[in-house]
């Protein structure tokens, strides 16, 4: 496909994710997964994670393509917030009505397998609802969405660094496994590729009302 050689930093980033966090999920368990990352903890990394995590919400996603919509094109708000629907109604719909009493790490290593974590201060825990990710399928199809809207690979590689960071942010604030979040990330980049394909196409990109913003100029 066209959009995976135009982007093509963005993606190889994120199949090389795939590929090794594929391959731990396969070797190891969730539990050890989760230990292993738990131990790697320090202050600034705390307060790190704990704001970048809120960069992947719902608020986030709607704040950001309602700038442009405003300020770059109807198009690209539109990408940005049909985008943020699509995977909202995916991943929310698995969560709660698939994978609903899945376990979170707060809950499995109380009950299930009993650990003593590493908790971040200030940070509430979940207890159900893990599997996939909310935020990271968000940030994913956030993110992707920018990198397709301005065709440059500066920007890819700085929108592929934002998603994974916020889902590292989820394990490391041990608000999700390691499979929530890899399953997450997949559906946030189907959600733009579905999306993009769909308002990028030569059909609607020949509706010209689509191509302006809002407010064409800030003065």
């Amino acid at each position: 496909m066209q959009i995976f050689k135009q982007h093509r930093a963005f993606f190889v980033l994120y199949f090389v994710f795939l590929l090794i966090s594929g391959y731990v999920m396969v070797v190891y368990s969730k539990s050890s997964i989760h230990i292993y990352f738990n131990q790697f903890h320090n202050i600034f990394s705390d307060n790190f994670f704990k704001y970048l995590t809120h960069f992947g919400d719902g608020i986030t996603v709607a704040i950001i393509g309602l700038a442009f919509l405003l300020f770059n094109s109807k198009r690209a708000g539109l990408l940005i917030w049909l985008t943020g629907i699509l995977n909202g109604l995916i991943s929310q719909g698995m969560k709660h009505w698939i994978f609903g009493e899945t376990p979170r790490p707060n809950k499995y290593f109380t009950e299930v397998y009993p650990t003593v974590l590493h908790y971040v201060e200030g940070v509430d825990l979940n207890s159900l609802n893990s599997l996939p990710s909310g935020h990271t399928s968000a940030s994913f199809a956030l993110y992707l969405s920018i990198a397709m809207i301005y065709q440059n690979r500066r920007v890819d590689n700085i929108m592929f660094l934002m998603a994974i960071g916020i889902g590292i942010s989820r394990i490391y604030l041990s608000q999700h496994f390691l499979e929530d979040v890899f399953m997450g990330s997949i559906i946030g980049v189907l959600s733009a590729i579905v999306v993009y394909s769909w308002l990028y196409s030569p059909d609607q990109l020949e509706k010209p009302s689509l191509s302006s913003p809002l407010i064409k100029k800030l003065f």
